[in-house]
């Protein structure tokens, strides 16, 4: 007769094995667990952070937002002011230009409005009104922006496709500050399918810089491009290659410069400025590279910008400074030297005296980037508001 498999030796055996298994691999996740380092640690909140260091001689008053809460900081204090409330989250601040209007997205799982917050009084009032019973018909208001005169709200909404409710696309709007909706005015036409018309920056002249997402063909991607236009409805012109995947637009104070993120299509990024001249833009320059960073703002003396930057193992954002060197001015061309008359035919001649060549000066070296914080995580699809 055959032998059961299953013996009562056998059976002790297989269980004995099983717990040796069970009891290995609790024991390596203890002994991992307590070996865990910076990618395992959760973000500190921003009132625990250090003030100070060269987070406290950062000047004037800076908005921005971790996990959902608004906070303010200056000389080197973070205040919260707009919190968090379970699945509504606040973002994107825009600082008008009496530093006293502030306007912030408030970010609800299927829609967004933009909200104006008076600082001194600490009053908010809702000023557009995105929700819908059908889902369908909600949209979304980001990226809002006070124009200089601190009367016009410009920001980025979803037109509704009214044959296609899958084609989601944003354009850039414009509307009186605190009007209703039947005043908006729509600025571009987005690119179907692709994301649309974002982050514009108002001009003075009265036109609007904005970021369009569009299919590169030659990489079959979706690609940033920054655009200008100048009128309401008007087709505008690029003022960055397709290739170099350019986006997040600043313009500093003065209104002679431009910052961007340039990806080339890559993981990581660059921080670039160009003169601008109100219609176009001049050569850039690199001012930082080779890190994964977004959200150039200029400080209010326009001699430096804040960004927010990975950093560590945990890949959490935080904030970073650049100082910019001041722009040359355009080389202005030498005098010209009269020639001397031609020689007599036959008179001997001495060789003409070289003129010495001034040598060229060589450029600045950039001074490298100071990170501000650590242990925090801010969210880096928010802008930053910066006044003095």
């Amino acid at each position: 007769m055959r032998p059961s498999r299953w013996s009562p030796a056998r059976a002790l055996a297989l269980l004995l094995m099983v717990a040796v298994w069970a009891g290995s691999g609790v024991g390596v996740y203890l002994f991992l667990s307590t070996h865990r380092g910076t990618l395992a640690n959760q973000a500190k909140q921003p009132i625990q952070q250090a003030k100070n260091g060269p987070l406290r001689r950062l000047p004037g008053t800076l908005y921005l937002v971790q996990d959902g809460t608004l906070y303010r900081l200056k000389t080197g204090t973070f205040t919260p002011l707009l919190r968090r409330a379970g699945q509504a989250a606040w973002s994107q601040p825009a600082i008008g230009a009496d530093g006293q209007k502030l306007v912030v997205v408030r970010r609800d799982p299927a829609y967004s409005d933009l909200y104006l917050v008076n600082l001194a009084a600490r009053t908010q009032a809702q000023l557009t009104h995105n929700a819908n019973r059908t889902i369908e018909n909600n949209h979304w208001a980001l990226y809002p922006r006070l124009a200089a005169d601190g009367s016009t709200l410009w920001f980025s909404y979803d037109p509704k496709d009214r044959f296609n409710s899958y084609n989601v696309v944003m354009a850039v709007w414009s509307m009186p500050l605190g009007a209703s909706a039947s005043q908006m005015r729509r600025w571009t036409t987005p690119r179907d399918y692709t994301g649309g018309d974002v982050q514009p920056v108002p001009l003075a002249s009265g036109g609007v810089i904005y970021t369009k997402y569009a299919l590169q063909a030659s990489a079959n991607r979706i690609m940033a491009q920054l655009w200008i236009t100048t009128r309401a409805g008007s087709v505008g012109r690029a003022l960055t290659p397709a290739d170099d995947d350019c986006s997040q637009p600043s313009l500093s104070p003065d209104g002679r410069r431009l910052a961007m993120i340039c990806t080339k299509g890559r993981q990581v990024s660059s921080i670039e400025v160009a003169a601008f001249d109100g219609t176009g833009i001049g050569p850039r320059t690199v001012l930082v590279s080779g890190q994964l960073a977004a959200q150039p703002t200029w400080a209010p003396d326009g001699l430096s910008l804040v960004y927010f930057a990975a950093h560590g193992l945990s890949g959490h954002f935080q904030l970073w400074r650049q100082q910019v060197p001041e722009t040359s001015p355009p080389p202005t061309a030498a005098p010209s030297t009269p020639q001397p008359a031609a020689p007599p035919r036959g008179a001997r001649v001495a060789p003409p005296t070289p003129t010495p060549t001034a040598p060229a000066a060589s450029p600045t070296p950039t001074p490298a980037p100071v990170q501000l914080t650590t242990d925090l995580d801010f969210d880096a699809t928010s802008t930053i508001a910066w006044h003095s």
